[in-house]
């Protein structure tokens, strides 16, 4: 936990400590080249072992920013906590600079200093020590620090420091984000899926597992995204703000057209039979667009474990 400490320093400590403000740490992926919307959460994942799994669900057991998340949030967060080794020295966060990420102290001592407004202008200014963090394992201490950062854009309101080597996790706004729109639409995407009549007779927990299967795909205005005729192995839930068109051919050759927005579908023929399965219609997106997008492969294999406990309306 943080404690207050001494409030001056060695000249020999201000000057090691102007040296890590030039070297400040590079050791998390750079994500800033990414708008929020295109950021790929995936690319952070790691695994944990159960060890490190019950040292962050530690950390943020008490902070509010994680008081009402799921356990598959949960699971999601752990996996995109970024590994942060540090050396003694090492600058974490430097006063005023805006914050993009939330830390937890695996292991690690960590000094908060602060300087006065009226010296955060003035060359080698490095404040006073008003804290310090402490991490180990051991002791099964893991204090955190950066929380509001997962919330907004804001200046750092004091300078972290490693007082030691140690570990860090790092939780970047981008992904605590995603983690939060990502499971609240998949909550959405059972209650579509819901709505599609090869998947009514499922119970909650396979639409759950049928939802958790989804991959999300981008599409620009005038894409195709599926042509009548083609063997297909996917279907399509439109996302909101998406919309599309769905023509279709008749046995006499005419045309019928549907216009596709939020809570639409298409696609779900493929999912119905064998491999030979085709795309009834073509649709093409009328605007730029996400869909979640469902596998056959996934959905054979939710059906197949139902089929052990009873049969589906599903061929």
């Amino acid at each position: 936990t943080a404690r207050p400490v001494r409030s001056s320093m060695t000249a020999e400590k201000s000057r090691a400590i102007m040296m890590a403000k030039k070297n400040m740490s590079r050791s998390v992926r750079d994500v800033t080249e990414f708008e929020e919307e295109d950021f790929d959460l995936e690319s952070l994942f790691t695994e944990k072992t159960a060890e490190e799994k019950a040292s962050i669900a530690e950390a943020i057991r008490a902070s509010v920013m994680f008081q009402n998340i799921t356990d598959d949030q949960r699971e999601l967060i752990y996996k995109a906590m970024e590994p942060m080794p540090v050396k003694e020295g090492q600058l974490i966060i430097k006063q005023g600079t805006v914050g993009d990420r939330f830390y937890i102290v695996d292991e690690g001592r960590f000094e908060v200093r602060i300087v006065p407004e009226s010296k955060l202008a003035e060359e080698g200014a490095v404040g006073n020590c008003v804290h310090v963090y402490e991490g180990s394992r051991e002791n099964h201490s893991h204090p955190s620090f950066g929380e509001l950062a997962l919330m907004y854009s804001a200046p750092r309101a004091a300078s972290i420091i490693a007082q030691s080597d140690g570990l860090l996790w790092a939780l970047h706004r981008y992904a605590f984000n995603k983690v939060i729109a990502e499971q609240s639409s998949k909550l959405e995407a059972e209650k579509m899926l819901k709505k599609i009549d090869v998947f009514k007779s499922f119970s909650s927990d396979s639409l759950k597992e049928l939802a958790s299967s989804l991959c999300e795909a981008k599409f620009s205005r005038d894409d195709v995204i599926i042509n009548e005729g083609d063997v297909g192995d996917s279907m399509y839930l439109v996302l909101p703000g998406g919309s599309c068109k769905s023509v279709r051919t008749s046995k006499n050759g005419s045309e019928s057209e549907v216009d596709l927005k939020e809570g639409g579908f298409f696609g779900e023929e493929v999912l119905k039979g064998g491999p030979e399965n085709k795309y009834q219609s073509t649709v093409t997106a009328t605007n730029k667009m996400t869909c979640w997008t469902l596998q056959k492969s996934d959905a054979k294999r939710v059906i197949s474990s139902l089929r052990k406990e009873g049969a589906t309306n599903m061929a």
